[in-house]
């Protein structure tokens, strides 16, 4: 096998791994192992409470949540970094009925830059990667990405 083709199987291996580890808190303090959510698709969605795509989308959410919880992981990260309480209030004021985090997790799962909200990063089964789908999500384009399953 070639080298560079061994180089490039080490790094996958090593980006797929590298979420294994990483520990989510939700915001009643709950710890979320993300090798616990394997074989689940997880979705993290990054919000802001002036964005108002953002406040639209999220009653897509509760419904696709409501419908597909045994099957998807979703969680809502508060883009403004507000502090738990801030973001109590804003959940109970826009209705938020799925987990959100405490902290935003983009640099523990390498999720990079965010160049703007809404967006929400997609896990497959495996753990792996697989894309950020920016702007306004319905309960239709939701269930579109994990029927490619």
């Amino acid at each position: 096998m070639p080298l560079k083709k061994i180089v490039f199987l080490g790094l996958l291996l090593l980006a797929h791994w590298a979420h294994a580890g990483v520990v989510l808190t939700d915001i009643q303090g709950r710890k979320i192992a993300m090798n616990d959510l394997k074989g689940k698709w997880v979705m993290i969605n990054y919000w802001a409470s002036w964005c108002q795509p953002c406040v639209d989308e999220i009653q897509e959410f509760n419904r696709f949540y409501r419908i597909e919880k045994d099957r998807v992981a979703l969680f809502a990260v508060n883009y403004e970094g507000l502090s738990v309480a801030e973001q109590r209030t804003l959940i109970k004021q826009h209705r938020i009925r799925y987990p959100s985090l405490q902290k935003d997790p983009r640099h523990a799962l390498d999720l990079g830059d965010i160049r703007g909200v809404p967006v929400t990063f997609v896990f497959n089964p495996r753990g792996e990667f697989l894309t950020a789908l920016y702007g306004s999500q319905t309960l239709d384009t939701l269930r579109e990405i994990i029927s490619r399953g």
